[in-house]
């Protein structure tokens, strides 16, 4: 019985923390085309939510030498494990442990690929720039929550 109970109490925290939710600090790179070792980025910083209907950046900051990038803001609306976006189109797949979303830039002939992977009490983050004819940027990085 003991055992049962401790494998019941060991499945409840795993699933606990199946969410990107959370604030999240870390460290990765930006690199233009994939070439060089690029700029550094220290820190990046990341907080999202969610509920059972959405998934929200509620804010990220990447400071990457030279360059910076604001993340905004972004609300997704869940349905099962497909994203959608303000408009009900469907952007990418969240299963509480992985993100893969593509959605627009500002550049209208760019878009925008950004792929999270939580393990344990950190995230692999990677966001590509591209268009029809190659990677733009490339940021990729490691953030870590006390979660």
């Amino acid at each position: 019985m003991k055992k049962l109970i401790s494998l019941f109490v060991l499945f409840c925290s795993l699933n606990s923390v199946a969410s990107i939710a959370g604030q999240w600090t870390g460290f990765g790179t930006w690199k233009f085309q994939n070439k060089g070792e690029g700029a550094r980025c220290m820190p990046m910083t990341m907080t999202w939510s969610e509920n059972k209907n959405t998934l929200n950046l509620e804010q990220g900051y990447f400071d990457c030498e030279m360059v910076g990038l604001d993340l905004g803001s972004s609300i997704w609306t869940k349905k099962g494990d497909v994203l959608f976006d303000e408009n009900n189109n469907e952007i990418g797949t969240y299963n509480g442990t992985q993100l893969n979303v593509i959605i627009p830039s500002p550049n209208e002939k760019t878009k925008i690929s950004v792929s999270i992977k939580r393990e344990a009490n950190h995230i692999d983050y990677e966001e590509i720039w591209f268009n029809e004819f190659e990677k733009v940027y490339i940021i990729t990085g490691r953030l870590f929550t006390s979660k």
